[in-house]
């Protein structure tokens, strides 16, 4: 049977990566396999992977820490 007893994310299909692209700001995104996401830097949001299906909906992005620094604010 197909049965889904185990509990690890399904990760993204390698071959997808190159056809997919922010439906924001139509840019290549990078799949981060720690979290299952896909990336946009420059951004700065991330987007789930769900059962190996990227929700590509801009509102089921969450924001990444990555955000550049602010300008005159030095991180020690």
């Amino acid at each position: 049977g197909q049965g889904s007893g185990s509990a690890r994310p399904q990760p993204l299909e390698p071959s997808l990566l190159r056809f997919l692209v922010c439906p924001l700001s139509k840019r290549p995104l990078r799949y981060e396999e720690a979290t299952n996401e896909l990336i946009n830097e420059e951004l700065g949001i991330a987007y789930p992977i769900v059962d190996g299906i990227p929700n590509m909906v801009p509102e089921a992005a969450r924001r990444t820490q990555e955000k550049p620094p602010a300008e005159g604010s030095e991180q020690p």
